[in-house]
């Protein structure tokens, strides 16, 4: 029985091949989650939140909107481009209900589909795939934003 076994595992195998993980086909993002961290000067407020699961390409007006502790709130919209080899680019646009004078904070994030590994040499740099960026509210008051991919789906 265990020989039978056996060798229908093994002719199944050869049939279809064993499962390959790391196929080179590419794959789809479908969605990712984000660590939102928001710091406004002009108020003193300081929050973060992790983002629900968000799919690429989705429209201002129809992504979900993301409350980020008490300091800010509005859709968070990305878009990935693929680069050659592996590497993507992460394009995303906060529509900060705080900053009414300025465009919307917007930054990329360089990203290969993975988390970092730790090295010696590279000991301060982030492990978490990330960007940050700075915008005014009336030209005076600084509010900083950082942007993390902390979670993703491929399909």
């Amino acid at each position: 029985m265990d020989r039978f076994f056996i060798l229908c595992l093994c002719l199944f195998l050869f049939l279809h091949g064993l499962p390959n993980a790391e196929s080179d086909e590419p794959k789809q993002l479908l969605s990712v989650t984000f660590l939102v961290a928001v710091n406004h000067t002009w108020n003193s407020c300081i929050a973060t939140t992790k983002t629900p699961a968000l799919i690429p390409g989705q429209p201002w007006n129809v992504s979900r909107i993301i409350h980020v502790g008490q300091c800010d709130e509005g859709p968070l919209v990305f878009n990935v481009t693929k680069n050659k080899e592996n590497d993507m680019r992460v394009d995303l646009t906060f529509y900060s209900s705080v900053i009414e004078d300025a465009s919307p904070p917007t930054c990329h994030i360089k990203w290969d589909g993975r988390y970092l590994v730790p090295t010696k040499a590279w000991s301060n740099e982030s492990l978490i795939p990330g960007c940050f960026t700075a915008e005014s509210r009336e030209g005076y008051h600084m509010t900083y934003y950082w942007f993390y991919v902390i979670d993703w789906l491929f399909g």
